[in-house]
């Protein structure tokens, strides 16, 4: 008998819900949110609009980072191979540079870009620079879904006001070889303002 109350027992500690640090109530989804809008929240503190290494020199290029409601933002991105090579060819998405935007709350453009591994030749010191250019989706069953597509079919980029941080993104491989990758990530990111 006893046996039989000690199964019950462990059997019904361990149908409970692990929550893990999440606050009572608290999704591990939303508590996976709340983590990335607090990383969203600490970038606009610290803008990062440009950023080399011993390969690449990437720049987000905005004239200014302050617009009125309805104004359209224009923005965009270049990336320079500054390597010790004369060149370098890389392989990944042709839209190997992606924008995204996010406020911390509830406004987020991800940015998508194409799993093909097309090879893209950089030459040493030649820039390459590409207009901001929306990227990313919803689900018809968004409660939102109507404003989201709206915004995407609109070719500007319109924001309503709040603080943004937008962000451009490279990413590809440094290997032609799938088996020996080598991948390549950059980004530099602003703080944009919308006023009323």
């Amino acid at each position: 008998m006893r046996i039989l109350l000690y199964l019950a027992i462990l059997m019904l500690s361990a149908c409970g819900v692990e929550t893990g640090d999440s606050p009572e109530g608290t999704s591990p989804t939303d508590t996976a949110r709340i983590e990335a809008n607090k990383e969203i929240l600490e970038r606009m503190a610290s803008p990062k609009p440009s950023y080399r290494d011993d390969k690449f020199e990437l720049e987000l290029n905005m004239e200014r980072t302050t617009y009125k409601k309805g104004e359209p933002i224009e923005a965009s991105a270049s990336v320079t191979y500054v390597g010790d090579q004369p060149n370098i060819t890389v392989y990944g998405a042709k839209s190997f540079l992606v924008f995204t935007i996010h406020d911390g709350k509830d406004f987020n453009m991800d940015g998508a870009s194409t799993a093909e591994r097309a090879p893209t030749e950089f030459i040493q010191g030649r820039t390459i620079t590409e207009p901001f250019a929306k990227s990313g989706g919803y689900g018809e069953d968004d409660p939102d879904a109507d404003y989201w597509r709206a915004f995407y079919n609109e070719k500007e980029l319109i924001l309503p006001p709040g603080r943004y941080v937008l962000e451009a993104i490279v990413s590809f491989d440094l290997s032609e070889e799938v088996t020996k990758r080598s991948p390549y990530y950059g980004s530099v990111h602003t703080t944009v303002t919308v006023e009323n």
